[in-house]
Protein backbone atom coordinates (compact mmCIF):
# COMPACT_ATOMS: atom_id res chain seq x y z
CA UNK A 1 0.00 0.00 0.00
CA UNK A 2 1.83 3.50 -1.10
CA UNK A 3 1.06 6.34 0.61
CA UNK A 4 -0.58 9.24 -1.69
CA UNK A 5 2.00 11.99 -2.42
CA UNK A 6 2.97 14.46 -0.16
CA UNK A 7 1.34 17.65 -1.56
CA UNK A 8 -0.83 20.20 -0.60
CA UNK A 9 -3.50 20.45 -2.95
CA UNK A 10 -4.77 23.86 -4.11
CA UNK A 11 -8.35 22.81 -3.37
CA UNK A 12 -10.30 20.06 -1.66
CA UNK A 13 -14.12 19.32 -1.58
CA UNK A 14 -15.19 17.13 0.42
CA UNK A 15 -18.47 14.52 0.24
CA UNK A 16 -19.30 13.39 3.76
CA UNK A 17 -20.23 9.39 3.72
CA UNK A 18 -23.04 8.22 3.40
CA UNK A 19 -25.24 5.46 5.86
CA UNK A 20 -26.17 2.64 3.99
CA UNK A 21 -29.88 1.72 4.28
CA UNK A 22 -32.92 0.65 2.31
CA UNK A 23 -36.09 2.37 2.73
CA UNK A 24 -39.38 0.51 2.39
CA UNK A 25 -43.18 1.45 2.91
CA UNK A 26 -44.69 -0.50 5.94
CA UNK A 27 -48.77 -1.93 6.35
CA UNK A 28 -49.85 1.84 7.25
CA UNK A 29 -48.23 3.91 4.60
CA UNK A 30 -45.31 5.32 6.85
CA UNK A 31 -41.92 4.46 5.18
CA UNK A 32 -39.01 2.64 7.05
CA UNK A 33 -35.98 1.97 6.80
CA UNK A 34 -33.08 -1.50 7.53
CA UNK A 35 -29.77 -0.52 7.95
CA UNK A 36 -27.91 -2.36 5.88
CA UNK A 37 -24.49 -1.62 6.89
CA UNK A 38 -22.35 -0.93 10.33
CA UNK A 39 -20.50 1.54 8.14
CA UNK A 40 -21.11 5.24 6.27
CA UNK A 41 -19.83 4.08 2.60
CA UNK A 42 -18.86 6.66 -0.31
CA UNK A 43 -16.84 9.36 1.30
CA UNK A 44 -15.30 11.04 -1.57
CA UNK A 45 -12.23 13.86 -1.51
CA UNK A 46 -11.73 16.18 -5.24
CA UNK A 47 -8.77 17.63 -5.06
CA UNK A 48 -7.13 20.16 -7.52
CA UNK A 49 -3.02 20.77 -7.39
CA UNK A 50 -2.28 24.16 -9.49
CA UNK A 51 0.92 25.15 -10.69
CA UNK A 52 2.72 21.61 -10.17
CA UNK A 53 6.30 20.94 -11.56
CA UNK A 54 6.43 17.85 -13.97
CA UNK A 55 7.88 16.30 -10.98
CA UNK A 56 5.51 16.42 -8.94
CA UNK A 57 2.97 15.84 -11.60
CA UNK A 58 4.37 12.29 -12.28
CA UNK A 59 4.72 11.82 -8.34
CA UNK A 60 0.76 11.56 -8.89
CA UNK A 61 0.61 9.71 -12.15
CA UNK A 62 3.08 7.85 -11.15
CA UNK A 63 0.69 6.87 -7.70
CA UNK A 64 -2.03 6.57 -9.84
CA UNK A 65 -0.25 3.79 -12.00
CA UNK A 66 1.00 1.95 -9.26
CA UNK A 67 -2.30 1.64 -7.43
CA UNK A 68 -3.74 -0.34 -10.56
CA UNK A 69 -5.58 2.68 -11.06
CA UNK A 70 -8.24 2.83 -8.74
CA UNK A 71 -7.96 -1.08 -7.77
CA UNK A 72 -5.51 -0.81 -4.54
CA UNK A 73 -6.03 1.26 -1.83
CA UNK A 74 -4.18 3.43 -0.40
CA UNK A 75 -3.31 5.93 2.61
CA UNK A 76 -3.49 9.80 3.08
CA UNK A 77 -0.52 11.94 4.22
CA UNK A 78 -1.07 14.86 6.58
CA UNK A 79 -0.34 17.11 3.83
CA UNK A 80 -3.35 16.56 1.89
CA UNK A 81 -5.40 17.33 4.60
CA UNK A 82 -3.37 20.38 6.04
CA UNK A 83 -4.99 23.62 7.05
CA UNK A 84 -8.37 21.48 9.24
CA UNK A 85 -8.52 18.78 11.38
CA UNK A 86 -9.35 15.07 9.51
CA UNK A 87 -11.61 14.18 12.11
CA UNK A 88 -14.24 17.40 11.66
CA UNK A 89 -14.83 16.28 8.44
CA UNK A 90 -13.64 12.73 7.55
CA UNK A 91 -14.76 9.27 9.44
CA UNK A 92 -11.85 7.48 10.70
CA UNK A 93 -10.97 3.96 9.75
CA UNK A 94 -10.54 4.33 5.68
CA UNK A 95 -8.33 3.71 3.14
CA UNK A 96 -8.72 5.60 -0.44
CA UNK A 97 -8.83 4.62 -4.00
CA UNK A 98 -9.30 6.45 -7.07
CA UNK A 99 -12.32 7.70 -8.30
CA UNK A 100 -11.52 8.29 -11.46
CA UNK A 101 -7.89 9.19 -13.41
CA UNK A 102 -6.14 12.23 -12.64
CA UNK A 103 -7.04 14.77 -14.93
CA UNK A 104 -4.06 16.70 -16.30
CA UNK A 105 -3.86 20.66 -17.76
CA UNK A 106 -0.53 21.65 -19.29
CA UNK A 107 -0.01 25.56 -19.06
CA UNK A 108 3.00 27.49 -20.42
CA UNK A 109 4.37 29.56 -17.48
CA UNK A 110 6.62 32.09 -17.90
CA UNK A 111 9.82 32.65 -14.95
CA UNK A 112 13.14 33.98 -15.19
CA UNK A 113 12.35 35.33 -19.36
CA UNK A 114 12.11 31.76 -20.11
CA UNK A 115 8.69 29.18 -21.20
CA UNK A 116 8.88 26.49 -18.40
CA UNK A 117 5.46 23.76 -18.23
CA UNK A 118 3.44 23.58 -14.82
CA UNK A 119 0.57 21.18 -14.66
CA UNK A 120 -2.94 21.84 -12.91
CA UNK A 121 -3.87 18.34 -11.47
CA UNK A 122 -7.54 17.08 -10.52
CA UNK A 123 -7.62 13.96 -8.55
CA UNK A 124 -10.76 12.34 -7.42
CA UNK A 125 -10.84 10.16 -4.17
CA UNK A 126 -13.15 7.45 -2.72
CA UNK A 127 -13.28 6.07 0.42
CA UNK A 128 -13.08 1.93 1.23
CA UNK A 129 -13.69 0.47 4.47
CA UNK A 130 -10.40 -0.88 6.29
CA UNK A 131 -12.04 -3.43 8.42
CA UNK A 132 -15.04 -6.01 7.90
CA UNK A 133 -17.90 -4.38 8.61
CA UNK A 134 -22.00 -6.02 9.83
CA UNK A 135 -24.00 -6.46 6.81
CA UNK A 136 -27.46 -7.52 7.65
CA UNK A 137 -28.75 -10.28 5.01
CA UNK A 138 -25.36 -11.41 4.53
CA UNK A 139 -24.86 -15.13 3.91
CA UNK A 140 -21.31 -17.33 4.66
CA UNK A 141 -20.25 -19.80 2.14
CA UNK A 142 -17.26 -21.99 3.00
CA UNK A 143 -15.44 -23.59 0.17
CA UNK A 144 -13.34 -26.44 0.49
CA UNK A 145 -10.82 -27.75 -1.79
CA UNK A 146 -8.51 -30.69 -1.74
CA UNK A 147 -5.49 -31.62 -3.44
CA UNK A 148 -4.52 -34.70 -4.86
CA UNK A 149 -1.14 -36.08 -2.83
CA UNK A 150 -0.43 -39.67 -1.82
CA UNK A 151 -3.78 -42.00 -0.17
CA UNK A 152 -3.28 -41.55 3.80
CA UNK A 153 -4.70 -43.90 6.43
CA UNK A 154 -7.01 -42.78 9.04
CA UNK A 155 -7.85 -44.53 11.94
CA UNK A 156 -11.21 -45.30 13.24
CA UNK A 157 -12.76 -42.40 15.01
CA UNK A 158 -11.30 -39.75 13.58
CA UNK A 159 -12.43 -36.62 12.78
CA UNK A 160 -12.14 -32.94 11.68
CA UNK A 161 -14.76 -30.25 13.34
CA UNK A 162 -14.96 -27.40 12.74
CA UNK A 163 -16.78 -24.54 14.78
CA UNK A 164 -17.79 -21.31 14.53
CA UNK A 165 -19.72 -18.96 16.30
CA UNK A 166 -21.13 -15.50 15.11
CA UNK A 167 -22.21 -13.71 18.63
CA UNK A 168 -22.84 -10.01 18.80
CA UNK A 169 -19.26 -9.05 19.10
CA UNK A 170 -15.96 -10.55 17.18
CA UNK A 171 -16.46 -13.60 15.86
CA UNK A 172 -14.59 -16.77 16.47
CA UNK A 173 -13.43 -20.07 14.94
CA UNK A 174 -11.54 -22.99 16.16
Amino acid sequence: MATFPTLSPSTRLITPAEDQFQPHPTMNGIYDATLLCGSPRNQQIDMTFDALSTADKDLIVDHYDGQQSGFLPFDLPNSVLSGFTAADYLTGGYLWRYAASPEIEDIASDQAGGCVLVHNVSVSLISQVTELQFVVGADLRIGLSLSGGAPTVTQPGAALTITASFDAGAASTS
